[in-house]
């Protein structure tokens, strides 16, 4: 190796006194905040007197950028980017060799901010339409909170019980990538993932990407990412002061700790320029009080996080992430509800924990290579109280929770890509292609004992006995690869076409996955972009599909009114995977208008469609010898979306996102996961295509800040929708009627704060008062569905208004 070096210092101090005219690249970083925060899609532009305005390129999702084919000489480059200051920079290219540069954007202070063209590529690297939420809005609009919060400040999602729906579609439905590592559990496909809250920089939900290295999903993306140390060590403590709980109805009258979110953060060089290390931890502790339930009777949420992420540049040309968490965690009386006491409740004990490793070396002046390497694991255990019979009555729930369960998963991914830019035909190629390979592993344990329905007088209705425990164990290896490619024909429109292919592991079929989306500049000054796309998404088929027919069987009696005589034979339901399952899939299409008018006003006018097919669902059907829970592939759904967008911002003195949403979602509803998920559901009713569970007809979404001076601050959300609809059910809890029906209350909810800067010496502080539900706005999660029931059709367990005194640090 050193006389590998010797000899090529030697060969270059022999050639030095000719003229090296081999071309050579502009490569490096754009940043804010003195390095410690990586800002992608600024539009870096090269000039040169003799050659006046070169090719531009866009940082990519970590701030890099890269310029090739540069002519020796002397060059001056401009960054710039929406709600930052332009920089410019000079620098000297030589022969064949590589400049790297760091690029710091200041922030713009000022509310008089100049309409720079917007890059046509989002802060994901895709040209698709795109919601980001950085970690400075979560943390001014809901403080300690992480992922799950940040991907509701967008549109089009909605919290359901079971997770975040994105755009009308079920949450096991969506991915969810850090980098290329996917972080689903694959037992599921649900996220279930908590990071420190000051661990995430950024946080981009993509309903329909167009390039085809994002796949495993049917219905939109969430792309995480993670925060990098600066070049200065800092340390933070965040968040530290608790929330208190008072008694209903009174101010001051505190009976315990509501929340408690306290956050650290330290990191910075390790090796000056080389080596920098971010660690990012948090205690998470969250109560929520059911109002139908008596006062002392609480959910509770408790986890601790950690995250370290490891930067270092190997060499010029190569760097290396390292990424590694922890998440132990609980939830007492995870099921607690106004017909469910805490003794009929299950309790969770979750625990995460990841590793990841992307390197990214260039072997060429304009090609990368990038490899990544995770491993994941998440264990979950479920167990009720005791080991009474659980008696379903229309008004309660007696006994405890039938089912004991643990699982443990794991998953190892291994994403080798590379990507190139090259002239051809028609204009500049920026290629990419890929392999993706995820070994995924499942174990786990079920144990059901008996469940009673109960008519309201206390007569028997139905019995459900279930069999002996049963033990699951699924090990499967999915295989990707995909080839794309985005030209720019002209100066002012972009075209994005590729292909994945997908193999299967649980259905050991093989599909292929086409897409193409275009953007198009409709004006010189890049303030108009219309932009659209088509595709059609795999979903990676969950593990549990393969343990289905390894759960324990259900023996299913039913009595008649006087709770003795039986009404015929009991009938005994095996699980049945139908053969020959196919891969859950979906088409989706989008088109979106986009119109800076002014520093002011920016609008947004979109349509997305998507038509899913081949989904699992679960249906109880009779046979010649009994009854089945019957898997099958048959289940699809619909959903069309018409969208208008409306931002609004003045420097720092104002900042607010309007939108309305008008959308219509459609599927059949007996969704495998729903049933099987980490909590089984004792009964499974009949399937039906209807009303999706999150379809929200009509949705006025308005969020932001406001600063009438520099001293003060307004902030908050505005929620008004449809009410989410739900199903009747009789007493015997068999559907009654069409499915999916009724409908909750219309839903509006406004959250608001305000805020007073206030400093101390050298120590600065916002000092405020936060109000949830400000309004105190009826807001029902649960409804008397039985028909048995006296109270039929009365909600239940609405939010009352609270309040918080919030403190948190920074100028």
């Amino acid at each position: 190796m050193l006389l590998l070096i010797v000899t090529a210092f030697g060969a270059r101090g022999l050639c030095a006194e000719e003229p090296d005219t081999r071309a050579g690249t502009i490569t490096g970083t754009v940043s804010t905040q003195n390095g410690a925060v990586r800002l992608p899609g600024v539009v870096v532009v090269v000039r040169r007197e003799a050659a006046g305005e070169l090719p531009q390129s866009v940082s990519d999702g970590d701030g890099r950028f890269t310029i090739p084919d540069l002519p020796p000489g002397l060059y001056r480059l401009s960054a710039a980017l929406d709600g930052f200051q332009a920089v410019e920079m000079s620098a000297i290219v030589t022969g064949g060799a590589i400049v790297t540069l760091a690029l710091e954007l200041p922030i713009a202070v000022t509310e008089h901010v100049d309409v720079v063209a917007r890059t046509v590529v989002s802060a994901s690297n895709s040209l698709a339409t795109t919601e980001t939420v950085d970690s400075k809005e979560t943390q001014l609009l809901a403080p300690g909170e992480g992922i799950q919060t940040a991907v509701r400040l967008t549109p089009g999602v909605i919290e359901l019980s079971g997770g975040d729906s994105i755009d009308g579609a079920r949450p096991n439905q969506a991915g969810l990538q850090l980098g290329a590592a996917t972080l689903v559990d694959p037992a599921t496909n649900l996220s279930r993932v908590t990071l420190p809250a000051d661990g995430i920089d950024s946080v981009s939900v993509m309903a329909n990407p167009y390039e085809v290295e994002f796949g495993r999903f049917s219905s939109g993306l969430v792309m995480i990412q993670t925060r990098r140390a600066g070049d200065a060590w800092k340390i933070h403590l965040n968040n530290f002061q608790p929330n208190l709980r008072v008694k209903r109805s009174t101010v001051l009258d505190v009976t315990g700790v509501l929340a408690w979110k306290p956050s650290l953060e330290f990191g910075g060089p390790v090796v000056k320029d080389r080596v920098f290390l971010e660690q990012t931890g948090q205690y998470y502790y969250q109560t929520t009080d059911i109002n139908s339930r008596p006062e002392n009777e609480l959910r509770t949420m408790n986890w601790v996080s950690s995250l370290t992420r490891i930067d270092a540049n190997l060499s010029e040309g190569e760097s290396l992430v390292v990424s590694l968490g922890f998440v132990p965690g609980s939830v007492s009386n995870a099921t607690l509800g106004t017909f469910t006491p805490p003794a009929a409740t299950a309790d969770i004990d979750n625990q995460f924990s990841h590793s990841m490793m992307t390197e990214r070396a260039q072997i060429g002046g304009q090609t990368f290579l990038e490899s990544m390497m995770a491993f994941h694991t998440f264990e979950t255990s479920v167990q009720g109280k005791g080991k009474a019979t659980m008696q379903l009555l229309p008004n309660d729930t007696l006994g405890n929770f039938f089912n004991r369960q643990n699982r443990s998963t794991t998953s190892f991914q291994w994403v080798e890509t590379v990507s190139a830019s090259r002239k051809g035909p028609l204009g500049v190629h920026a290629l990419k292609a890929g392999i993706d390979l995820l070994r995924t592993g499942y174990e786990g344990t079920s144990a059901s004992r008996p469940v009673l329905v109960k008519r309201s007088d206390g007569t028997l209705a139905r019995r459900l006995t279930f069999g002996s425990p049963t033990e699951q164990s699924v090990h499967g290896t999915d295989f990707a690869a995909f080839v794309q490619d985005r030209v720019q024909p002209g100066a002012r429109w972009w075209v994005e076409f590729g292909a994945r292919l997908d193999h299967d592991a649980i259905t050991m079929r093989t599909g292929a996955t086409p897409r193409v989306g275009a953007a198009l500049l409709l004006d010189e000054t890049g303030n108009t972009v219309l932009r659209g796309g088509v595709g059609v998404f795999y979903e990676r088929t969950p593990l549990v599909a393969s343990a289905f027919d390894e759960f324990e069987n259900t023996l299913d009696t039913r009595y008649d009114t006087d709770g003795v005589t039986p009404l015929g034979p009991a009938v005994l339901y095996t699980h049945v995977i139908e053969p020959n399952l196919q891969v859950a899939r979906s088409t989706a299409w989008d088109l979106s208008y986009d119109k800076r008018l002014n520093r002011t006003f920016a609008v947004r006018l979109s349509v997305l469609g998507r038509q899913g097919s081949h989904e699992l669902v679960v249906d109880p059907v009779k046979t010649s010898t009994g009854g089945a829970l019957l898997l099958s592939s048959t289940g699809e759904s619909s959903y069309l979306q018409q969208e208008v967008n409306v931002h609004v911002t003045r420097g720092t003195r104002l900042d607010v996102t309007t939108s309305y949403t008008h959308s219509s979602a459609y599927q059949d509803l007996n969704d495998l996961v729903d049933f099987y998920g980490s909590v089984l559901e004792p009964i499974i009713g009949a399937n039906a295509y209807a009303p999706a569970t999150a379809d929200v007809p009509n949705r006025l979404f308005v969020h932001g800040r406001g600063m009438p001076n520099g001293g003060w601050m307004v902030l908050g959300t505005f929620d008004w929708r449809s009410g989410l609809p739900y199903s009747i059910v009789n007493d015997t809890l068999d559907f009654a009627g069409p499915r999916n029906e009724q409908r909750f209350p219309t839903y509006l909810r406004v959250d608001a704060g305000v805020e007073r800067r206030m400093s101390v010496a050298k120590v600065h502080a916002w000092v405020g008062i936060r109000f949830a539900n400000a309004l105190n706005s009826f807001l029902p999660v649960d409804v008397q569905a039985n028909q048995g029931a006296p109270d039929f059709g009365n909600f239940y367990n609405s939010p009352i208004r609270e309040y918080r005194i919030q403190v948190r640090f920074g100028k």
